[in-house]
């Protein structure tokens, strides 16, 4: 009977922690109520950046910034659906600096840590999972130094 319940807390425990949308808890969040839209990047360098991608329907997703107001991104997908390729943009305020991997990726997800810190989030499926539901999952966090982006942890491959 003790064995039908722990295999019972086991598969709950399952469900709950790797099922769809399955994300580790972010930081604490930090104020940022001093940054304006005119410490952020430009319209034309968010589109100049673009410019760069390899060639396809980029469109913004989302973006936000570091307490600081000196640290920005903006991430891009490709596409509606929720495997779509993805990439960040971060910039120095309005400067470019860089994205955190040559290649796009699905599922990337940015939140500020700290006061001058980001950090990626990546998913990537695993074997046959379907599009909604990726469990392999890491991350990394990105701060600027000496004006260029700068990875704090190995990025994670998929």
């Amino acid at each position: 009977m003790r064995r039908i319940g722990i295999i019972a807390a086991v598969l709950l425990c399952a469900l709950f922690c790797v099922g769809c949308g399955w994300s580790p808890p972010s930081a604490s969040p930090t104020t940022s109520v001093a940054c304006t839209p005119a410490d952020g990047p430009t319209a034309d360098a968010i589109s100049d950046e673009i410019n760069r991608l390899p060639a396809g329907q980029w469109r913004e997703a989302s973006r936000g910034h570091a307490a600081d107001c000196r640290l920005h991104w903006v991430v891009v997908a490709g596409g509606d659906a929720s495997d779509s390729p993805q990439q960040v943009l971060f910039f120095d305020r309005s400067t470019p600096i860089g994205t955190p991997t040559p290649e796009p990726r699905p599922y990337i997800t940015v939140t500020p840590t700290g006061n001058d810190n980001a950090t990626v989030q990546y998913q990537w499926r695993q074997g046959q999972e379907p599009a909604c539901c990726p469990t392999g999952i890491g991350q990394a966090r990105f701060s600027i130094e000496d004006g260029k982006l700068k990875a704090l942890d190995p990025i994670p491959n998929s």
